[in-house]
């Protein structure tokens, strides 16, 4: 008698217990991939340039997982399981960028659909039918710029007040959450500050008022930091940076329980189409098998370079999360395991920083980060757009740098910084 044919989830259940089991390195490279069902003789996941797929028959259709490649492809679902078993997961789903992953994760806890209501009950949704229930986020003082633009120019449209608010106080967080707070949104390791903000207290405040805790943890990514472990409830990755890790493509995921992602999927997706294309999904495949062993060595290199930093007497300041004069570095060894690439540091002025970021040879002028090249950027260059009120509240003074440590020789990048130094 003929084996009965497994069911294509009973399968995915049996394939993901096997890699939950796995170390983290296995995973990298296993998870998602080993084994898979739709390529299983081909070591390495192939690109599925389709639009839709076919089938003999309905009852077949609605058996199978793929139907639309706007909401399902095999390329994307072999990085989507892979993420979600990095994270600790149930489900995870990928996007055309990072702000597309951090808008609808954020759509997705404060916005209800209303469906089948009769006009004169919608009204009742609105805020300002009802000022006292205004649904409001929490988010920090200092966070990525384009985060910031969504959460403070887009938001209060739609409706939802935004509260920024400095998230290294705990005392400052408990204070801002009400009744209609619907989430917080931390960003830790915070960009460009990289203040680093406490996971697992915020999550526990802002569950006491039944919100949701979102992590963005593009600076530290699966390899140095599992915020759903900490207690949130999701969390988005921008995949252009470390996770891909190469500087070619753009990306970004959601992970978190499976309702949730099913909903963004299936909702939020379907109805803006921010869609991640299979050729960008397997670069970031090929990207993200490197992982542990890039953030090790870029979490090395940037040590070494940030310790040259504070001891040079023309830097007046230097943060680092690896630094025991980062303030925030006890809660940076409590919840991450390594401190990764990404550096601040100051001049001692305006001038000297415009002539100093000229001057650089090895290390390149760049807005991206995460990448096996050296990128460094003057931070106000990236809030000129800002008014000045808003900039000063940021305090990010005009000779502050970012930093993204590449994988380059660490004694040739500091080179550089000392000839540059030197001239000024």
């Amino acid at each position: 008698m003929a084996e009965k044919k497994k069911d294509i989830r009973q399968i995915d259940q049996e394939n993901q217990e096997k890699w939950e089991k796995q170390k983290f390195d296995t995973q990298l490279i296993r998870a998602g991939e080993d084994p898979y069902p739709e390529t299983s003789h081909s070591i390495r996941t192939p690109i599925y340039a389709t639009k839709s797929y076919t089938y003999s028959s309905l009852s077949e259709l609605i058996k199978n997982r793929y139907f639309y490649s706007r909401t399902e492809n095999p390329t994307l679902f072999a990085l989507e399981k892979k993420l979600a078993t990095l994270h600790g997961g149930e489900k995870a789903i990928s996007l055309a960028s990072g702000m597309a992953a951090v808008h609808l994760a954020c759509s997705s806890v404060l916005q209800k659909r209303i469906e089948r209501l009769r006009p004169n009950r919608i009204k009742n949704f609105f805020p300002q039918t009802n000022p006292d229930k205004i649904p409001n986020i929490i988010i920090h003082t200092n966070q990525y710029i384009g985060s910031y633009r969504l959460f403070t120019r887009i938001y209060p449209q739609m409706g939802i007040e935004t509260k920024r608010i400095n998230m290294c106080d705990l005392s400052e967080v408990k204070k801002a959450i009400n009744s209609q707070t619907k989430l917080i949104f931390l960003e830790t390791p915070a960009n460009p500050t990289l203040n680093i903000l406490d996971i697992q207290e915020c999550a526990n405040l802002i569950h006491e008022v039944g919100g949701k805790c979102i992590v963005d943890n593009t600076w530290a990514s699966p390899a140095l930091q599992h915020p759903l472990e900490l207690g949130a409830d999701l969390v988005v990755e921008s995949l252009t940076k470390y996770i891909n890790g190469h500087g070619d493509c753009l990306g970004g995921a959601i992970i978190g329980p499976k309702n949730e992602i099913l909903n963004i999927r299936y909702f939020w997706l379907e109805t803006q189409g921010p869609v991640l294309s299979p050729f960008n999904a397997w670069l970031i495949l090929r990207g993200v098998r490197t992982l542990g062993i890039r953030m090790t060595q870029h979490s090395s290199i940037a040590m070494k370079i940030a310790q040259f930093l504070e001891k040079h007497p023309k830097i007046t300041k230097v943060t680092y999360p690896g630094l025991e004069s980062h303030p925030n570095h006890e809660l940076a060894k409590k919840q991450m395991s390594d401190f990764g690439g990404m550096i601040g540091f100051e001049l001692k002025s305006e001038e000297a920083s415009k002539k100093f970021i000229e001057i650089l040879k090895l290390i390149k002028i760049g807005v991206s980060l995460g990448d096996t090249t050296s990128l460094v950027i003057n931070s106000s260059f990236m809030i000129l757009d800002l008014a000045k009120w808003e900039r000063e509240s940021m305090n990010i003074s005009n000779s502050y740098f970012r930093f993204s440590a590449g994988l380059e020789d660490p004694d040739d990048l500091i080179d550089d910084l000392s000839q540059a130094l030197a001239q000024l």
